[in-house]
């Protein structure tokens, strides 16, 4: 079994989200187009209050109004102490989006959720993390590809136009399977705001 890494910008280009395309008249309805949905990996921040948290799970969700209720993972190395619900705080977090290339005699890993799942979701994938796995059946020209749910099925068509992406998808084939895992987003830094949450 060979696997073929790719950088974890591709991701966004391969399982994406949905813009049905219209169907001209009398004709068969074509797959759905999916693009931009899934979340780019890196470094963020997010200033909000906290709305839960777990210091024994050490699990934390920050509300904020940009970004709503965002659930995350918070490691040893950040302390929670003199943290408590309610609190205004000031949060700096990762993200990792990794994507992998299995050639067609890859058994393919099973997903937790499926490219169908994902298409339907509003505004695209969420903070949670996930792993979304599609087999390619089609590939018609740069950047443009066919997928089938791995786990059974609709089709659904992957476009790509960044050019950095579109040069990545060139090494994709027909059969070659395709799994972009998500991890949580990971505290990295935590401190909490003054009275009103003025000053960070």
């Amino acid at each position: 079994m060979s696997k073929r890494s790719m950088t974890p910008v591709v991701a966004a280009a391969l399982v994406c989200g949905l813009a049905l395309a219209s169907p001209a008249f009398a004709q068969a309805p074509q797959p759905p187009t999916m693009t931009n949905v899934v979340p780019d990996g890196g470094s963020f921040a997010v200033t909000g209050r906290v709305q839960a948290i777990d210091a024994a799970a050490r699990t934390m969700t920050i509300t904020s109004e940009r970004s709503g209720a965002l659930p995350m993972v918070v490691p040893a190395n950040v302390s929670l102490e003199g943290v408590s619900a309610g609190d205004h705080v000031s949060v700096h977090y990762s993200r990792t989006v990794t994507f992998v290339v299995g050639t067609p005699s890859a058994a393919t890993p099973g997903g937790t959720q499926t490219v169908g799942q994902v298409a339907r979701t509003p505004g695209g994938i969420g903070p949670e993390p996930l792993l979304v796995v599609g087999r390619v059946t089609r590939v018609d020209g740069p950047g443009l590809l066919e997928i089938v749910d791995a786990g059974g099925g609709g089709i659904y068509i992957v476009r790509s136009t960044d050019a950095s992406r579109v040069a990545a998808l060139s090494a994709v084939k027909v059969g070659d399977s395709l799994t972009v895992s998500i991890g949580p987003l990971t505290v990295t830094a935590l401190a909490r705001c003054n009275l009103f949450g003025l000053i960070c």
